[in-house]
């Protein structure tokens, strides 16, 4: 599939996405944007269009690369998956065994299973954070084992946008030996050829990164910005100090493509290549109701293991697709009785009137859905 604003391959299958992506960019609802997806680990679609920057000059390359946010999410929950799937973690066991430090100021009861499913009590810092000290590992990880609880683990769902990540990222740490955005490298993006990073200091990298066309900034939830508690100068999120960072959980750059090869890792059952990545045991794990409660922040949501499950509140394409997106738009969506993975990242980002709710997102899940039915039955 081809056209002055679009480029790249779709199964004819899977053609109704590819008209999605298309629409989305010819009538302006994306600045630019990419779409992926692949079946069992085989690509089926790979797009890519409009414009990387402002003034609309610059078209969006094949390698462009784009700030997910939360998507990010997925990247991680992986990395956690493997290291537990390896026999390193016990999902159920207290997070102090691993890092004793964290079980200050009463968090020494917490699992990682709770913090999977924000469950855990410590939705953020509980003090301003700077996004300077965010930039700092060390700096940020003391901030958590100092940290006190909000409230008692296990009692309350309150989605953690930031903290989930520095506490996942540290446990890879802890029970690898190896620094997480290095794990992550090392034992998912190299090995998969998955451009996705955490962290980009090379200059010709970062000069692969879209531009970002934010939200009203009265459009985020209040319950959002109580956890968070940070503020951006103009242009901070194109700096070169964010794009250097590593915050698992918000600051993954990657594509659609990059996004959709990571999340076959579980679509596809745990095998890429010859190559296991996780066992069908973990996959299923992951996939399995671990909490169905009314999150403060996110509403109505049903969690597998850091995964959203298929609910009234928060669909997904179908019964057995788990899910996670990120801030203003990003889509990661995996099936493991299909094998289908589905990726999309645009710079656009858009907010509708409740965190389920913006109308683009609804037209994809769908739009994958009616595919997946279409092809697989």
């Amino acid at each position: 599939m081809t056209g002055p604003l679009v480029d790249g391959v779709c199964d004819e299958r899977f053609a109704a996405l590819g008209e999605v992506f298309r629409d989305n960019i010819e009538s302006g609802v994306d600045a630019g944007a990419c779409l992926a997806a692949s079946v069992h680990g085989e690509t089926v679609v790979d797009l890519w269009g409009g414009h990387r920057d402002w003034e609309y000059t610059e078209p969006w390359e094949r390698d462009t690369i784009v700030n997910v946010f939360s998507t990010s999410k997925v990247m991680l929950n992986i990395a956690v998956l493997m290291v537990h799937d390896r026999g390193l973690l016990d999902l159920d066991a207290p997070i102090a065994d691993y890092w004793p430090e964290f079980g200050r100021n009463g968090k020494h009861t917490i699992t990682c299973r709770d913090v999977f499913v924000h469950r855990s009590g410590l939705p953020g810092f509980g003090r301003s954070v700077s996004f300077d000290t965010l930039h700092d590992w060390e700096i940020v990880i003391g901030l958590v084992e100092d940290a006190e609880l909000w409230h008692e683990p296990r009692t309350r769902t309150y989605y953690s946008p930031i903290v989930y990540g520095y506490v996942l990222g540290e446990i890879v740490h802890r029970v690898s030996g190896v620094p997480f955005a290095d794990f992550f490298r090392t034992e998912l993006a190299e090995p998969l050829g998955a451009d996705f990073h955490f962290g980009i200091t090379d200059p010709a990298t970062a000069g692969r990164i879209a531009a970002l066309w934010p939200p009203d900034p009265d459009a985020i939830p209040e319950a959002a910005n109580d956890i968070v508690l940070t503020e951006a100068e103009d242009g901070y999120w194109l700096g070169p100090e964010r794009q250097a960072a590593v915050i698992p959980a918000s600051n993954g750059i990657g594509n659609a493509r990059s996004i959709a090869r990571v999340a076959a890792t579980i679509a596809a059952g745990g095998v890429i290549d010859g190559r296991r990545y996780l066992s069908p045991g973990t996959i299923r794990e992951a996939a399995t109701e671990q909490s169905f409660e009314d999150d403060h922040v996110m509403g109505w949501c049903r969690y597998g293991l850091g995964f959203g499950l298929d609910h009234e509140g928060f669909p997904s394409p179908t019964p057995s697709t788990i899910h996670w997106g990120g801030y203003g738009g990003s889509l990661a969506t995996m099936d493991p009785e299909t094998g289908l993975a589905v990726a999309f990242a645009p710079n656009r980002l858009l907010l509708g009137d409740g965190p389920h709710e913006e109308p683009r997102l609804e037209r994809w899940v769908a739009t994958i859905g009616a595919v997946s039915r279409s092809v697989f039955g």
